[in-house]
């Protein structure tokens, strides 16, 4: 399993241009940061304009590569509240090299019905395979 890492200013950044552009759209939206020094932050949306809209949870992981350590991978494990049911889902999980990116990907996922199959292991080294 690769090493997790903090997660610093850029990172945290790039989080708040997230939240900011889900308002612009209409969307509540919040980050959990309690974790971030040990490599782990939270990020909700839900559509208050959908009845019994699903609340979407991104678990981001901040990783360093062991083959390049001057490179980061990011893992976001995808999770979801029923709106009706409030019954708590996990979902299969998004890898990129970029938090930006695997932010994107992640919402992809998300509005195409969570679609990715990659366990959290597989997710967190599929660098290995690329």
């Amino acid at each position: 399993m690769p090493k997790y890492l903090p997660w610093d200013d850029p990172d945290f950044a790039n989080i708040e241009r997230a939240l900011k552009r889900y308002r612009t759209m209409g969307l509540e939206a919040s980050v959990d940061h309690g974790r971030a020094l040990e490599g782990v932050v939270t990020m909700s949306q839900v559509d208050p304009r959908i009845p019994e809209a699903p609340i979407v949870t991104f678990e981001m992981h901040k990783f360093a590569r062991s083959d390049l350590p001057d490179r980061l991978h990011w893992v976001v494990q995808l999770h979801s509240i029923g709106g009706r049911d409030n019954v708590q889902k996990q979902h299969g999980c998004i890898s990129a090299a970029s938090l930006v990116f695997a932010i994107a990907k992640a919402e992809l996922d998300a509005q195409d019905g969570f679609k990715a199959t990659d366990s959290f292991d597989m997710a967190a080294n599929s660098y290995w395979l690329k």
